[in-house]
């Protein structure tokens, strides 16, 4: 069975800059960790692994989710601290936020945390100077960044690991396929197209999946259209395609992939 790789941003739907400020997360009806449990219910069926990119301070307030992933066997990794964009952060507030939620996890879990993703594929212009970090922090792999092009999506740089999201080429043109609004979107024969591009290629795929698209009860909240629509139930289809995907491909963590 071919083997690809399977991850899960730990997130509520209200955890981005544009949807709630960050002090006002207690205010809102928290739905990850029941979104969570579902997700491991799926994934006990089909005896699939994965990297759990987990939000720093909803492992504060909702401790036992690690727990809940850890007793599944599956991989707890950092997804920052206050998951928002890291693009244009000041260093020292980018130096923080990833020393926190290393910090943070690593108490949860009792060991060392080993990957980091940032919120939306956003990174600093100094590249350096993150990898810089996140190697002082003890990490041995990022996967914070899209890459365009090719088909290899896994490669060892400055003692960094980097792993992409993995993008199918329609008509000569690069599009992101395995996650996300990506996977809710674009028609099953896309994604197949995609999975066939990196089964030719001898790469893996990796896909990402959040907890609150496996929940079309959603809360709802006051905010702006784009929002409303990207994040609408009736672009649910997560949980029905990654199904469908389970049955077919065996799914492993990052770390087992790359075997760190």
């Amino acid at each position: 069975m071919e083997r690809h790789i399977l991850t899960v941003d730990v997130e509520d739907n209200f955890t981005f800059e544009e949807l709630a400020d960050k002090n006002d997360w207690p205010k809102y009806e928290g739905q990850v960790v029941e979104n969570t449990l579902r997700i491991l219910s799926l994934m006990r069926r089909y005896n699939a692994g994965a990297t759990f990119f987990v939000v720093g301070r909803l492992a504060e307030r909702h401790p036992e989710i690690v727990k809940y992933i850890m007793d599944e066997g599956h991989e707890i990794a950092s997804h920052s601290y206050l998951h928002k964009s890291l693009r244009d952060v000041p260093l020292d507030e980018l130096e923080d936020d990833i020393r926190r939620s290393s910090e943070i996890l690593s108490s949860l879990t009792g060991g060392r945390i080993l990957g980091f993703r940032a919120m939306g594929y956003t990174i600093p212009r100094d590249e350096a100077t993150f990898y810089g970090l996140l190697e002082k922090y003890g990490y041995v792999y990022d996967s914070s960044k899209k890459k365009d092009g090719g088909l290899c999506r896994t490669v060892h740089e400055d003692r960094i690991y980097r792993v992409f999201p993995s993008s199918v080429s329609i008509l000569g043109v690069s599009t992101v396929f395995s996650g996300g609004t990506y996977l809710r979107l674009l028609p099953e024969f896309i994604i197949n197209m995609g999975f066939a591009q990196y089964r030719r290629s001898g790469q893996p795929v990796m896909l990402y999946v959040h907890p609150w698209e496996f929940n079309r009860d959603q809360p709802r909240r006051n905010v702006r259209l784009k929002y409303k629509i990207l994040q609408s139930p009736l672009t649910f289809s997560t949980e029905r395609k990654l199904n469908t995907l389970l049955k077919k491909y065996e799914f492993v963590s990052i770390r087992e992939y790359i075997g760190v």
